[in-house]
């Protein structure tokens, strides 16, 4: 495991919540967490085995929580050791700001198209992160006919109105339940899953935005190629 698969696994082992009362979900989550800290801290896998015979049946509340301190200690050091391209990728609940600075990363390598897709989009993909690609570069937003919010569609035609050609930008929405993935796809060869609606990403809880391995990458981008062309444009 190199250091970007490292920071991706410490990062989504970060983003879990396991109930405390539930034990076995606990161990098996604390023994996920404790495999990839090893990898980075041998002393702090070994405080949370220490604190899991201790404190498991004591305080499964305070065992959780040394447990996510040593995940962030060693996500820290991660992310500082992970190429510079994946640096960011994990984004703590509230950091709002992070999350804009993250898709505009993702953004911002685009040097001829976007593909944005969620079930769920608002008027805030329009509002906080369509403009963070340059300008020229052609935007497609594609969402869920049954899904979408109410707020999508009025700002779609608001967008293109203020912009036109200057920001090109086409919406369209898939059959009712189509859609499956919230997705980044870059000049129709990159692709990055995003753990979170548009609207909500990072609010209440953490969130990544993690590069899709080349073979799954170029199966995503023809299957989202057939979904857009069969939706419906706004």
């Amino acid at each position: 495991m190199n250091w970007e698969q490292l920071y991706i696994a410490l990062g989504r082992t970060a983003e879990e919540k396991p109930d405390p009362q539930n034990v076995e979900e606990l161990l098996r989550w604390i023994g996920r967490a404790r495999a990839l800290v090893e990898k980075v801290s041998k002393l702090d896998a070994a405080e949370i085995s220490a604190a899991t015979t201790v404190r498991l049946h004591q305080d499964p509340w305070a065992l959780r929580n040394m447990t996510y301190a040593a995940l962030y200690r060693a996500l820290a050091v991660a992310e500082l050791n992970a190429p510079v391209s994946a640096q960011g990728a994990f984004i703590p609940a509230g950091n709002a700001l992070d999350a804009m600075a993250a898709i505009g990363k993702v953004l911002q390598d685009a040097t001829k198209s976007v593909l944005l897709v969620d079930p769920y989009m608002d008027q805030k993909t329009l509002t906080d992160f369509v403009p963070l690609a340059s300008e020229g570069i052609s935007v497609s937003l594609l969402s869920d006919a049954a899904t979408a919010k109410p707020t999508f569609s009025p700002a779609v035609a608001r967008f293109k109105q203020q912009f036109g050609d200057k920001r090109p930008m086409e919406a369209r929405l898939a059959a009712p339940r189509a859609l499956h993935d919230r997705l980044i796809v870059v000049d129709q060869t990159t692709a990055f899953a995003v753990t979170q609606s548009f609207n909500a990403l990072a609010d209440r809880s953490h969130a990544s935005i993690v590069r899709v391995d080349p073979e799954t990458a170029a199966l995503k981008v023809d299957a989202y190629s057939s979904l857009w062309d069969a939706a419906a444009p706004i």
